[in-house]
Parts: structure tokens; C-alpha cells; sequence
């Protein structure tokens, strides 16, 4: 059987939907399974288990699609001949893009609505629920019993070893607590999500320190580099510069040795839950029950929003909702580490 795992958005969403990418494909007989995403999906082939082949598409990445894209992605999809389509999106215009290609059987999650008239199955969603959970229930609609709850990544071996060389040589692997801190926004697709503040990272990681004998470890991109450098200058633990000198694999290397993952919403928050390190996410205006780190062991850290309804409605049409992620204090923060201890 030939199965498409669509999956819409950036590599977060790719990342949750790893557990419906294993169990699928141990869950059929004779799977071939691809997984349909985003341009943040080209390259991972091998680190996504259970995936057979990867397709990246432009019209997957989120956005609003220009024609081009969703008129090459229907010819890609289309020539691929797949049984099955298994949707991780709720937009109508993907939806519609499958059902085009012809497709026999579509499933998706939602309600009796009009998208997912669309479908062929549904599987009906539940309010606030995790996107890796809801995805994971798709499986169900295949008659697929067993289920892998934990996301998964695979480094491979090079990384790992780039990984064991920047640890070892530095003196960090000499059993002290290790936590893997990303200030900035690595591999966010679109426009940044409103971040914490670098000071309040270098405060959470002195009294790490002070507290447990943490050592921390800074990792992100080339383009992360201002905010780490913000937080340098009130750190005054010892650390582990690697902004910008990993790959995203190699990077993936080192955060699975980590025994502790702290970021705002974040890939590699999401990274750090399929490598199996604990994570504590940071959430201000998005919403860390949907996107925040599948699994028992993570934690996430929600600023509520206490602002009127009318405040509200100004913030989407303009007012810098950004302010709401500085209400997390290094406390709160402390506080969901200390549990995952």
C-alpha cells in the first residue's frame, strides 16, 4: 500500500507527526510511506523513521500558496499514485489539493464541517488537544491498533560522533547536569515567535548552576546569534558555545546527550521531545497544549492572558501580542524544570 503522510506547516509540525509516521508504517502490511511536507522536511530522509521517501513542497510550508506552487504540488502528488492520504492539516485549500489529485481514501481529523466533506474519513477532534496526539488518532482510521506515543529523530551516526567531540573536548561530559538552552528562533519557519528574554535565559541558567551544578550549552543558528550573545553577557556558568557551528543534525547530536531542553516554541523544543531529552517549552501568544512537546516527561510553561476581550481583539489587529511572553517569570520556569528532575 502506498501511503501519504501530508503534513502542512514548518518542521514543528513534522516533527509531530512522527508518531503517526511509525505506526502506520508498523502498522500495515507492506507500507510504502512517504511523508508530503513542507520545504523544512527535504534533507531528513533517514532521520524520520518509518519514512520511505520524503516530497517537499512549497504549497505545504504554511502560507498562502501561490498558484505555481499549489499547481506543481498537485502534479507531484498526482503522479505518485498513492491508496491513501493521511492529512495533518485542517485548511480547506489542502484538503481540496488532495481530494484533486484523486486519491481513493483521505483522512483527516476535524468535525462535520465543510472541509471535511473533502474527506473520504474523519477522525473527530479534540478541543485543546496536543497536534501529535490528534495525528496519532488518524492511525485508528486505518484499523491500526498499536500506537507509538513517542516522537522520533535519528541524528545518524556522524552527528553523533561531532557531537561526542565537541562535549568530550570541552570537559562538559564529566557527569554534571547538562542543559541545552536556545535563546533565539533555529529553524522557525515564517515570522519569528515572540521570544524570552536572553537576560532571562542567563538568569534561569545561574541558578541552574547554583542550584543542581549545571553546566549550559547554547545552541541555534547563525541568525540566533544576537540573542545569544545578549545572554552571555549575565551568564556566569560555566557553557558550551555552539550558536552556529552545527548543522541541525549535528545539533539534534548534542541535545540527545543533554539531560535538559529549554526554548520558547520552537523546532528544536520539538527535536528535544523526539531524541528523548526532557523539554520545558516557553508559550506566550501561541498555544502550548497544541504545540508544545508530546510526551509525559515535557513541560510547558503557558503566560496566561489576562487581558480584556476588547484588548484582545486589538492585539489581531496590530497591538505587539509579544509582550505576553515576558509575564513568564525565571520562577515559573525554575519551577516546571525542577519537576521534570
Amino acid at each position: 500500500m502506498r501511503v501519504a503522510i501530508v503534513v502542512e506547516g514548518g518542521l514543528v509540525e513534522v516533527i509531530q507527526a512522527t508518531p503517526l509516521l511509525r505506526t502506520i508504517a508498523t502498522g500495515i502490511e507492506d507500507p510504502h510511506i512517504t511523508l508530503v511536507g513542507p520545504p523544512a522536511a527535504a534533507g531528513l530522509l533517514g532521520s524520520l523513521p518509518g519514512a520511505d521517501s520524503i516530497v517537499a513542497l512549497r504549497a505545504l510550508d504554511g502560507s498562502r500558496a501561490a498558484s505555481a506552487a499549489l499547481a506543481a504540488a498537485w502534479r507531484e502528488i498526482r503522479r505518485r499514485r498513492f491508496d491513501t492520504a493521511v492529512i495533518c492539516s485542517g485548511r480547506m485549500l489542502t484538503r481540496l489539493l488532495l481530494y484533486l489529485t484523486g486519491i481513493p481514501r483521505r483522512i483527516g481529523s476535524g468535525g462535520p464541517d465543510a472541509t471535511t466533506l473533502l474527506l473520504s474519513d474523519y477522525v473527530r477532534s479534540r478541543p485543546g488537544e496536543n497536534n501529535a496526539a490528534a495525528w496519532l488518532r488518524l492511525a485508528g482510521a486505518m484499523d491500526v491498533a498499536f500506537a507509538f506515543h513517542q516522537p522520533s529523530f535519528d541524528p545518524g551516526p556522524e552527528a553523533r560522533e561531532r557531537a561526542e567531540r565537541e562535549l568530550l573536548g570541552s570537559g562538559f561530559e564529566d557527569g554534571r547536569l547538562l542543559v541545552c538552552v536556545a535563546p533565539g528562533h533555529a529553524w522557525h519557519e515564517g515570522p519569528p515567535a515572540a521570544a524570552w528574554e536572553p537576560e532571562r535565559y542567563a538568569h534561569l541558567g545561574n541558578q541552574l548552576h547554583a542550584r543542581h551544578g549545571a553546566g549550559v550549552i547554547l545552541v541555534g543558528e547563525h541568525e540566533d546569534r544576537a540573542d545569544v550573545d545578549r545572554m552571555l553577557v549575565d551568564l556566569e556558568v560555566p557553557h558550551l558555545d555552539l550558536c552556529g557551528l552545527l548543522s541541525l543534525r549535528e545539533i539534534a547530536a548534542v541535545i540527545e546527550r543533554a539531560d535538559l531542553f529549554v526554548s520558547g516554541d520552537s523546532p528544536l523544543l520539538h527535536l528535544a521531545a523526539a531524541l528523548g531529552t526532557a523539554a520545558v517549552g516557553l508559550f506566550g501568544p501561541t498555544d502550548g497544549r497544541r504545540r508544545g512537546p508530546y510526551g509525559a516527561v515535557h513541560r510547558v510553561v503557558q503566560a496566561v492572558d489576562d487581558r480584556t476581550p476588547g484588548d484582545r481583539a486589538r492585539a489581531m489587529i496590530g497591538v505587539d501580542r509579544s509582550q505576553l511572553i515576558a509575564k513568564i517569570r525565571v520562577d515559573d520556569v525554575l519551577a516546571s524544570i525542577e519537576a521534570t528532575l
